[in-house]
């Protein structure tokens, strides 16, 4: 996914201003694919000058103009056309795999630190998705109550793209803390060695 296909995505729910969009990647898609302030404002002006998107100028009382962004019919052509292409393979970078590679330089005490280091961002991610289905259950509850019936249901069917994607941050996640604390586990047991690992992963290749 490129930053120009997101933001051109967020332009399709509502216009939004720079500072909005920011806004959105945060509390929405920063657990896959984040984007910094001066990146989003540089991709905006970008796809102006490609005729994807335009703007206006929103008056406000006690601040200065918001300049308000919103997506071309060009633009969504684009968007849509690249949305439904099957994405292509992913490069990994994986610092903490990286490490683990030259384990016979960290010694017990260097693994399970950054071990422990990587087993307590993945709890605090997994709290952070909590926290969002939490507010999301919140807003429907509160759509259904206030919007008319077509409104709730509009509201409902834009959830499930979200919903999708957290889904797969909680799996990946679960997964993530279970091989963690396994590897603490098998250090503790005195099992992290070449053999023990080689049957461990012996057995669940035969087990899938």
């Amino acid at each position: 996914m490129s930053l120009r296909h997101a933001i051109l995505g967020f332009l399709t729910i509502r216009p939004l201003s720079g500072y909005d969009v920011k806004r959105y990647f945060d509390a929405s898609v920063r657990h896959f694919w984040s984007a910094d302030q001066a990146a989003i404002y540089r991709t905006l002006a970008e796809l102006e000058d490609g005729g994807l998107v335009g703007h206006e100028r929103v008056e406000q009382q006690t601040r200065p103009d918001r300049k308000e962004y919103h997506i071309t019919p060009a633009g969504v052509e684009v968007f849509d056309r690249w949305v439904v292409q099957p994405s292509p393979p992913v490069a990994r970078r994986e610092p903490l795999l990286l490490k683990l590679f030259f384990t016979h330089r960290l010694g017990g005490e260097g693994l399970r630190a950054i071990v422990t280091s990587e087993l307590d961002a993945v709890e605090a991610e997994l709290a952070t998705f909590s926290g969002i289905v939490a507010s999301i259950r919140q807003d429907a509850a509160e759509v259904n109550r206030a919007a008319a019936v077509v409104e709730a249901e509009a509201h409902a069917r834009m959830l499930v793209g979200p919903l999708v994607t957290l889904t797969n941050g909680v799996h990946l996640g679960l997964a993530y803390r279970e091989w963690l604390r396994g590897l603490l586990q098998a250090d503790a047991q005195g099992a992290l060695t070449a053999e023990s690992l080689l049957t461990e992963l012996q057995r669940r290749i035969d087990e899938s």
